[in-house]
C-alpha cells in the first residue's frame, strides 16, 4: 500500500484543486463556528448563483457504512406513528447536509482505499442520500459519485410528486421526521457536540482540533501509530475528552513504559472542581503531551540519539512519563482547601484559625521522612552533581520543604512516579531507572516556584546579580508574582524572624547558589520542553464556574518547525483575548529557559526562549 495520505496534506491538495478551478476556499473558518468545518469553498457565476461545496476527508483505507454512518438510538422519546427510533446515517456529512442546505456535501477518501464489498455498499448508501464521494491524490482528484445539495434534493423529490398530498407528505417526512435527531437532539445524546465544535459540555477539559490533526504528521516517535489511530477516530468518538485521554495514557503506559497509570487522577479532579477559580489539569496534562510528542518528533533524529545513549532510554519514553505525570499530585497539594471546603459545608465551620488547624498535613511525619526521603535524595543529586556539599545540603533541604511544607504538586509527583517505579517488577519495566529518573527531574522542576528558584530566582528579578543580602533590601527589590503567594502552604509555617518576607530562608539561601542557572535544552531536554510546552497549553482548560475569559488564556494556532542556518527552530503560534498577561508569562519563562531555537507569538509578539526575558 502507498504511504498513509495525512488530513493536512489531502486539504492541501483539495485547496489547489478547487481553487484552480476558481473557487474561493477556507478550512477551519470561524465563520462556521459552532460547526468545524475542515474545508469549505464557493464561487458565483455570471447570473449571480452561488456554488457552495464542503468535503470532510478521511484517510481510512477500508470504507464501510458502519464505521462512517452508524445506526443511533434515541430512547425513550415518542414520535408520532413511531417507536424509540433507530436512525442510520449519523455523521459529520450527514449533520452538514443539514447545516448547510445549499450547499454540495462530499465525502474525500484516498485513493488507495480497498474496494471491496463493503466499499461497494458504501457507495451506494452515499448515492441514496446525495452525498458527493472523491477519491483523491496529490496528482488527481476524480468524482465517484456526484452531490445534491439538500435543498435541491427536496425539491426534486417534491416535484416528482407532482401535486400528489399523500407523496408530497412522504417526500417530507423522510427529510424531517426521520431526521429530527439533527433538528431537535443535537448535540446530545446524538453526536457529541465536540464532533462538531472542537467543545464539550462539561467541564472536565476539551482537547484542540489543530493538536489532535498535527498527530497524523508523526514519522519518528515509537507510538506514532497509537497517536495517529487516536487522530483518525478522534471526531467519531462518543465518549468525552477526559475518558479518551484516559484511555489512551493507561494505554501508552502498559505498552511502552510497562507500568500502570493509577486512576486516582479521575476521582480528585472532581474534587477539585467545587473550587470555581480551578483550571482542570488532567485533558491539559495530555495535550502537553501530544504538543511534546510532535515537537520530538520533528526533531527527533538530532535529540534521539544522544539522549538514548547517554540514558539508554528513548526520549519520547521519558517524555510519554513525565508530561502525563507531571500534575498528578496537583490535588494533594490543593488538600487543604477541598478540605476545609468539606468541614464549612459539614460542620459550619466558620472561624479561620480552627479551619487553619485543620488544614495541618503533616507530610513529614506521615510520609516524607519515614519512606520517601532517599527519593528526595536521588533527585537532587541527579539534577546536579558537580555542587559542594553545603549546597547539595540546601538542594536537598530546599525539595525537601517543597514538598513538606509547601506541599509542592511537581516534588510530590516527582517522588510518585520513581516510587511507582520501584513497586512495579523489574521484568514487567519497559523503560529504565535512567529514563524515569529524567522524567521525574522534569516533573520536579516544572513549576513555577521551583524552575524560578532554580535559576537564582532571576525568573522574577530581571537581574543577574546577587539576592540583597537583607530581608527588607530583598522585599523592596523583589518583584516576584504576587498570585503565586497567595496560597503558599508554607506562609502557615512561616518562621517568625522572616516577617513579612516572600521567602523562606531555606529559599532564599538556595536562590543564592543558582542550581542551574539557565535551563538549556541541550542539557536537560526532558524538563526544557515540559516548561515550554506546560507554558503554551492553556486551550480547553476550563474552570467549573464556566468563566474561561479569564481562566483559558490562550488558544494554540500553529506550530511550526524550520531549519534555519543549519539550526531546527520551533516556532509556537497563540491566539488570546488577554494577550498581555500571557506575555508576562512566556517572558518570565524566557529568562530561565535558554535555547533560542524554541520561541513563541502571541497575537503576533514573538518571544524567544534565550534567557534573556525573550526580547
Amino acid at each position: 500500500m502507498a504511504k498513509e495520505f495525512t488530513r493536512n496534506g489531502m486539504l492541501e491538495w483539495l485547496i489547489k484543486h478547487y481553487k484552480k478551478n476558481g473557487y474561493k476556499v477556507t478550512t477551519y473558518s470561524k465563520e462556521f463556528l459552532p460547526a468545524r468545518v475542515a474545508f469549505y469553498c464557493k464561487k458565483k457565476s455570471k447570473d449571480g448563483i452561488v456554488d457552495e461545496i464542503i468535503v470532510e476527508p478521511t484517510i481510512d483505507d477500508c470504507l464501510s457504512v458502519d464505521s462512517f454512518f452508524p445506526e443511533l438510538r434515541i430512547p425513550k422519546i415518542e414520535i408520532p406513528k413511531a417507536h424509540p427510533v433507530i436512525i442510520p446515517g449519523a455523521s459529520p456529512v450527514r449533520f452538514y447536509q443539514y447545516y448547510f442546505p445549499n450547499a454540495k456535501i462530499f465525502l474525500a477518501f484516498p485513493e488507495y482505499v480497498k474496494e471491496d464489498e463493503k466499499y461497494l455498499e458504501f457507495i451506494e448508501f452515499c448515492k441514496a442520500r446525495t452525498i458527493g464521494l472523491l477519491k483523491i491524490s496529490k496528482s488527481k482528484i476524480v468524482e465517484i459519485s456526484p452531490p445534491c445539495s439538500l435543498f435541491n434534493n427536496i425539491c426534486t423529490q417534491l416535484t416528482a410528486a407532482n401535486g400528489n398530498r399523500e407523496k408530497i407528505e412522504n417526500a417530507v417526512d423522510k427529510y424531517l421526521e426521520s431526521n429530527l435527531h439533527y433538528l431537535v437532539y443535537y448535540p446530545d445524546p446524538v453526536y457529541r457536540r465536540r464532533a462538531i465544535t472542537g467543545r464539550d459540555d462539561d467541564t472536565k477539559g476539551v482537547i484542540s482540533f489543530y493538536l489532535i490533526d498535527q498527530q497524523q504528521e508523526l514519522v519518528n516517535v515509537t507510538y506514532k501509530q497509537v497517536l495517529k489511530k487516536l487522530a483518525t477516530k478522534y471526531r467519531q468518538e462518543a465518549d468525552n475528552d477526559f475518558i479518551i485521554a484516559e484511555k489512551c495514557i493507561k494505554h501508552l503506559w502498559n505498552k511502552y513504559l510497562g507500568l500502570e497509570y493509577p486512576n486516582i487522577q479521575s476521582r480528585v479532579e472532581s474534587i477539585l472542581q467545587r473550587n470555581e477559580s480551578y483550571r482542570e489539569h488532567f485533558v491539559h496534562q495530555f495535550q502537553v503531551f501530544l504538543i511534546g510528542a510532535y515537537i520530538l518528533d520533528s526533531i527527533y533524529p538530532e535529540v534521539a540519539k544522544g539522549f538514548e545513549k547517554k540514558y539508554k532510554c528513548k526520549i519520547e519514553n521519558a517524555w510519554l512519563a513525565a508530561s502525563t505525570f507531571h500534575d498528578f499530585n496537583y490535588g494533594l497539594q490543593n488538600f487543604d482547601t477541598w478540605l476545609r471546603q468539606f468541614f464549612e459545608d459539614s460542620l459550619r465551620v466558620k472561624n479561620k484559625r480552627t479551619k487553619e488547624n485543620i488544614n495541618l498535613l503533616n507530610l513529614d511525619s506521615a510520609m516524607i521522612r519515614e519512606a520517601l526521603f532517599d527519593k528526595i535524595v536521588k533527585l537532587a543529586d541527579q539534577l546536579k552533581n558537580d555542587y559542594k556539599e553545603n549546597e547539595r545540603e540546601l538542594m536537598i533541604r530546599f525539595f525537601y520543604e517543597k514538598a513538606v511544607r509547601d506541599r509542592n504538586h511537581g516534588v510530590l509527583s516527582a517522588i510518585s512516579l520513581i516510587k511507582l517505579f520501584d513497586e512495579c517488577k523489574e521484568g514487567k519495566r519497559l523503560i529504565n531507572m535512567d529514563g524515569i529518573l529524567q522524567a521525574a527531574i522534569a516533573i520536579e522542576c516544572h513549576d513555577e516556584d521551583i524552575w524560578e528558584s532554580l535559576c537564582g530566582c532571576q525568573g522574577y528579578r530581571r537581574s543577574p546579580g546577587n539576592l540583597p543580602s537583607t530581608h527588607d533590601e530583598c522585599n523592596n527589590s523583589c518583584s516576584r508574582e504576587p498570585l503565586l503567594w497567595q496560597d503558599k502552604k508554607s506562609r502557615i509555617f512561616k518562621d517568625r524572624e522572616n516577617g513579612n518576607s516572600k521567602c523562606e530562608s531555606w529559599e532564599s539561601e538556595f536562590m543564592q547558589i543558582r542550581a542551574m542557572d539557565k535551563i538549556k535544552f541541550e542539557d536537560y531536554p526532558i524538563l526544557f520542553l515540559l516548561i515550554f510546552c506546560d507554558s503554551i497549553q492553556d486551550e480547553g482548560r476550563f474552570t467549573s464556574s464556566g468563566n474561561t475569559n479569564n481562566q483559558d488564556l490562550s488558544k494554540l494556532t500553529s506550530i511550526a518547525i524550520t531549519k534555519d542556518k543549519h539550526k531546527i527552530m520551533t516556532s509556537v503560534a497563540l491566539e488570546s483575548l488577554d494577550a498581555d498577561k500571557k506575555l508576562e508569562e512566556l517572558e518570565r519563562v524566557s529568562w530561565c529557559l535558554k535555547d533560542d531555537r524554541f520561541r513563541v507569538s502571541i497575537n503576533g509578539t514573538v518571544k524567544v526562549m534565550n534567557g534573556n526575558g525573550g526580547g
